[in-house]
């Protein structure tokens, strides 16, 4: 089967993604949804090629490929219905927030709080540190089992059924902070950056792409790319 890569452009998202040259038109639109956060039967469909006006994608029963789609042109999904419901991905206040029970807080070691503490900042300043692992060395064991260019897991703190898949780029120490990190590039634009914080490159990846978490939240493993369409890529 024929399959095509293309960038899906909405006003709250921006990501690539592969589809299937037979999928229909209303088929598409309705595996867009979840991403661009129009419904189906509002979304208006433009092909850009760069910033030029390909054409517009109008006859839900067609096929993708009736359309002159080529790989890494681009979808612009617009709402036809400005009153209708649509999910504003960058209003912070529709995402639900973690909580941490201040205790808990307390006891973590990547904290605001445990960063104050051993730099004797704040409150701590005139106390002494009370981590009694030397912070330089910190995740070093979880940090030897994990190489640059495994697979991997992340877990998401408050969540015990989901992860983030993605590829190691970077293992070591930075400048941001003491202790082992472990820079990844995430399959979706999930992240915090492009492989640089502050200014220093530690590795080079799409913006949103990258981020560092410490080594104990990595689990390496077969774990392959997945994708919202996994359905098309298996008849691939």
């Amino acid at each position: 089967m024929s399959v095509v890569t293309l960038f899906v452009e909405s006003e709250n998202a921006r990501s690539e993604r592969r589809f299937q040259k037979s999928v229909t038109i209303d088929d598409l639109k309705t595996r867009l949804e979840p991403i661009v956060g129009i419904p189906a039967n509002d979304q208006r469909i433009v092909i850009l090629q760069g910033t030029a006006v390909v054409g517009e994608i109008t006859d839900g029963t067609k096929m993708l490929g009736y359309y002159p789609v080529e790989d890494y042109m681009s979808l612009r999904v617009t709402s036809t219905n400005p009153s209708g419901t649509q999910v504003n991905f960058n209003d912070e206040s529709q995402v639900e927030k973690y909580v941490m029970d201040d205790d808990e807080y307390d006891k973590r070691t990547d904290s605001v709080r445990a960063f104050k503490r051993r730099h004797n900042m704040g409150r701590f300043a005139d106390a002494k540190s009370a981590m009694s692992i030397d912070e330089e060395d910190e995740f070093k064991v979880e940090a030897a089992t994990i190489s640059v260019g495994n697979r991997c897991e992340v877990a998401v703190v408050g969540s015990t059924d989901f992860a983030r898949r993605g590829t190691v780029r970077f293992v070591g120490k930075t400048s941001f902070r003491p202790g082992y990190w472990v820079g990844i590039e995430y399959d979706e634009p999930v992240g915090k950056n492009g492989g640089t914080v502050d200014g220093v490159e530690y590795f080079k990846c799409a913006f949103q792409h990258g981020s560092f978490v410490r080594p104990d939240k990595v689990t390496v493993g077969d774990f392959p790319e997945e994708n919202l369409f996994d359905s098309d890529l298996e008849e691939m």
